[in-house]
């Protein structure tokens, strides 16, 4: 079955500051990764359709608020969308070397995709030299599970690393090409998450 999947274009940002920093200087949020939207009859909207939207993003690159500008026509699907991109993660904003609290507002075309799924588990981390060693452990055999709970700063340490399973395409698309070519059992690189870096596995499947 295909699937909602977003696809988020910048287009404007002056007059929609929480206050009004000078944009040359201005490092604008990257989306890092978005979440699947409500229900959606394809032939509604043939293979896509397009909105606007406005995001207040913290200083944590979370979305505080959101709301649709411009919508589907249907009130109950416009709602549940914008309750969708609270989900949605950004890296934060940068304005004179420290992250700002930013209202954007944002062009959303909608496509239909076939979803890919895997079933992940993860160990993030708080700089790359620390990723790096922890990534150079893995190459030498060290066990994962033991690395999670030794060194994780994600909230899935409690659960030994486990996202369960993950449509990758939500996902940004270095992160995706990069879970896209993982076999059971095999691990990523080190790849940058916002200010934090994440190592991936896919979990063996067993029959």
């Amino acid at each position: 079955m295909k699937k909602n999947i977003f696809i988020c274009l910048f287009f404007i940002t002056s007059g929609c500051t929480v206050f009004q920093p000078d944009e040359s200087t201005l490092i604008q949020p990257k989306l890092l990764r978005q979440s699947e939207l409500p229900p959606l009859r394809e032939s509604l909207f043939s293979n896509r359709f397009e909105f606007y939207c406005e995001m207040l993003i913290n200083t944590n690159g979370d979305v505080e608020r959101a709301k649709l500008l411009t919508g589907s026509g249907d009130e109950t699907w416009d709602s549940l969308a914008a309750l969708t991109l609270l989900d949605w993660k950004y890296t934060p904003a940068i304005y004179g070397g420290h992250p700002i609290k930013l209202m954007v507002r944002r062009k959303i075309k909608v496509v239909f995709v076939e979803p890919k799924v895997l079933s992940l588990s993860e160990i993030q981390l708080n700089n790359p030299s620390q990723a790096d060693s922890v990534y150079r452990a893995l190459i030498n055999g060290a066990d994962f599970t033991t690395l999670v709970l030794k060194y994780s700063i994600s909230p899935t340490r409690e659960i030994k690393g486990y996202l369960g399973d993950v449509n990758i395409k939500h996902f940004s698309d270095n992160i995706s090409v990069a879970l896209s070519d993982l076999n059971e059992g095999d691990f990523t690189k080190p790849l940058r998450y916002g200010e934090h870096y994440i190592i991936f596995k896919r979990s063996k499947i067993y029959n």
